[in-house]
């Protein structure tokens, strides 16, 4: 799917599925304040409360993402019989949610967690509420309620916080009527041994939550470790993806028989992480329905979780904020080449452009002086990058030892680079089609290709186009890097997503 299309789809609200969402929502409240001055009663800091805002948590926060990405969604939950349970039911009318599924238990506390924070800095937060428990006849009247739903839905969005509103008798329940009418499922929760009956569609375990399941202590190369566990976790949840994250280490995702896949995140020194998770899992979840590719799928939820993070309440995106961020004018990756050929339309009148290619694997200072070179033959430099699977029909089933994803992230962070495009499918592994929209004036190869016939040669005779060999780095290249890694090691370098 082109960026066009998928952005449009984003825009459009993932074609609007019915979601039912179950588990527990709690209530965010954040006190923002100055920090100046001691009581003089008790000598401890005094907090000047200058804003006050109330967000849904937990499931609630699931559902306000569901929400604004255009989703139609139900909910049947439960929750005490107090003020935060009426601001909860009010918040989701607001969102256009029909509440008359809510139980109210006036034997049980909603959940509220309020943060008091100073120039967005957390200094304490204090919980109110445990768990949530059902009396025999709320858990029949809640039961009926679910099984009433189901009849109208697409997906379960099950969010379990470990607070009592997911009892055995509801997953139960989902076993049942999933043997007659399957629906999408997607899981969040600190137990996925639970759900396993079930053969969930996505689950998104944390790295902390991975540890403890699998009896693992953390270490500190988390993502080497992590990346051993792709075929306990997919026993273990039975599930059709695992969604492992990571924070500042990404994602990785695990999927049953399949090599894992490690997906890195752009650094973030600041923001509220707070619902981040819930965010990516929402929009995971939405793609999965439309059937987009893993690697879209992945990569949607992260953008939509760093947008969420940036905001100063719970983590929430919306399609729009989404579709905004894929059109982004400064996005260096462009996939489609019908934008790809409009963009070096509007540049060719002003701007010398410059194209090269390679696969840009292990990069190396050979690869930074080459794209340094690369970009001193005019003003705009196009990089031409070959999928994992171009690679491994030129290279052979053993590469490439980092994906796509993870050398483009690389080349993205060069100021050389102004743009980067994928490239190569089982028909052809040269740029050809990718040199027929970008027409440059100056085409670059490496000087081992001076003597060697090209493909795209006769193409860049009709376009007019100067090529320029730049000389190699003296033994720089992937090759010869992993050649010297598996002489000095009795470990060879492994191929790790």
């Amino acid at each position: 799917m082109n960026e066009i299309t998928l952005s449009k789809l984003v825009e459009k609200g993932f074609n609007n599925p019915r979601v039912l969402v179950l588990g527990d929502c709690m209530l965010d409240i954040y006190l923002d304040g100055e920090c100046n001055r001691l009581a003089p009663d008790v000598a401890v800091p005094v907090l000047d409360v200058n804003a006050v805002q109330c967000c849904l948590g937990g499931a609630g926060n699931v559902i306000t993402n569901l929400c604004n990405m255009g989703a139609k969604v139900s909910v049947v939950t439960m929750l005490g019989d107090d003020h935060s349970a009426q601001t909860i039911a009010r918040d989701l009318r607001l969102q256009g949610i029909d509440t008359s599924n809510i139980l109210f238990n006036p034997n049980c506390q909603t959940l509220t967690k309020t943060r008091l924070r100073r120039e967005n800095q957390c200094l304490i937060r204090y919980d109110i509420g445990r768990v949530y428990h059902f009396t025999p006849d709320l858990l029949q009247k809640y039961l009926a309620d679910v099984k009433k739903m189901l009849r109208h839905i697409d997906i379960i969005f099950l969010a379990d916080y470990d607070k009592g509103n997911i009892p055995d008798e509801l997953i139960q329940l989902l076993y049942q009527e999933q043997q007659k009418n399957p629906k999408i499922i997607a899981v969040d929760s600190k137990d996925y041994y639970r759900y396993n009956c079930l053969r969930p569609d996505l689950v998104k375990p944390n790295y902390e939550e991975a540890c403890k399941i699998l009896g693992h202590k953390p270490q500190n190369e988390r993502v080497t470790q992590a990346l051993e566990w792709s075929e306990s976790l997919c026993i273990i949840s039975k599930a059709n993806w695992v969604a492992l994250t990571l924070d500042k280490d990404g994602v990785i995702l695990f999927k049953k028989e399949e090599e894992p896949k490690h997906y890195p995140v752009p650094a973030l020194n600041e923001g509220n992480f707070s619902g981040a998770g819930d965010t990516f899992l929402t929009v995971l979840c939405l793609a999965y329905y439309n059937k987009l590719e893993e690697d879209i799928a992945i990569r949607l939820g992260i953008k939509a979780a760093q947008i969420g993070i940036h905001k100063s309440g719970t983590a929430s995106c919306s399609c729009e904020e989404l579709a905004q961020e894929l059109s982004h004018k400064d996005d260096k990756v462009i996939v489609d080449l019908s934008s790809l050929g409009s963009v070096c339309d509007k540049l060719r009148a002003d701007h010398k452009i410059v194209f090269t290619n390679g696969c840009f694997d292990i990069f190396h200072a050979g690869h930074a002086h080459y794209l340094s070179e690369a970009k001193s033959q005019g003003d705009i430099l196009i990089v031409g990058i070959n999928t994992d699977e171009s690679i491994a029909r030129l290279k052979g089933a053993s590469r490439p030892i980092n994906t796509l994803n993870e050398r483009i992230e690389v080349l993205r962070a060069l100021s050389a680079v102004d743009y980067i495009v994928p490239f190569g499918d089982e028909l052809s592994d040269d740029p050809i089609p990718v040199l027929e929209k970008v027409k440059p004036h100056v085409f670059v190869k490496g000087e081992a290709y001076e003597s060697e016939e090209m493909p795209e040669m006769g193409l860049l005779q009709i376009l007019g186009t100067q090529l320029v060999f730049i000389p190699h780095v003296h033994q720089q290249s992937t090759t010869n890097i992993i050649q010297r890694v598996q002489e000095n090691s009795s470990q060879l370098l492994k191929k790790i997503s």
